[in-house]
C-alpha cells in the first residue's frame, strides 16, 4: 500500500492495516449516526439534544478526515494536511455566510417592503 497523501510505497503498510482502519471508521460513524438520532427521539430539552447532535457531527468529520481520507497532523505530511483543512474549512465559511448573508437581504427586502413598498412604485390616478 501507500503511505497517506504520497506515491512511495510502505512496505510495512499492508492491506489489512487499510481495511481495519476503514472497518473502525465504519462502526464509529455509524455508533455517532445512531447516537444522533437516539438524541432527537429521546425525550432531552431541545438545547441538550443540539449539542448532543453538534458534538456527534464533529467527531464525524474528525472520523472520516482519519480513518477515511486518512489525514494525519503528525508526520512528514501533517503541515499540507493542515494546510488543505484550513482551505476547505474557509471556503465552506465563506460559502455558508455569504449564502446566509444574501437570503437574509432577501427576505428583509421582500417583508420590508410592505405597503410603502407598493405605493411608490403606483401608477397614479387619472
Amino acid at each position: 500500500m501507500t503511505k497517506p497523501n504520497t506515491g512511495e510505497l510502505d512496505p510495512q503498510d499492508n492491506a489489512a492495516s487499510e481495511v481495519r482502519s476503514y472497518a473502525i471508521g465504519f462502526i464509529v460513524s455509524l455508533l455517532l449516526t445512531v447516537g444522533a438520532f437516539a438524541a432527537v427521539l429521546a425525550d432531552l430539552p431541545s438545547t441538550w439534544a443540539i449539542i448532543c447532535i453538534c458534538i456527534a457531527a464533529l467527531l464525524q468529520i474528525i472520523t472520516h478526515l482519519r480513518n477515511f481520507l486518512h489525514l494525519s497532523f503528525s508526520g512528514g505530511q501533517s503541515r499540507e494536511d493542515l494546510l488543505l483543512v484550513l482551505f476547505s474549512v474557509s471556503l465552506l465559511a465563506i460559502m455558508a455566510g455569504g449564502t446566509w448573508y444574501i437570503m437574509s437581504d432577501l427576505g428583509g427586502r421582500m417583508h420590508d417592503g410592505g405597503e410603502a413598498g407598493h405605493a411608490a412604485h403606483a401608477m397614479p390616478d387619472r
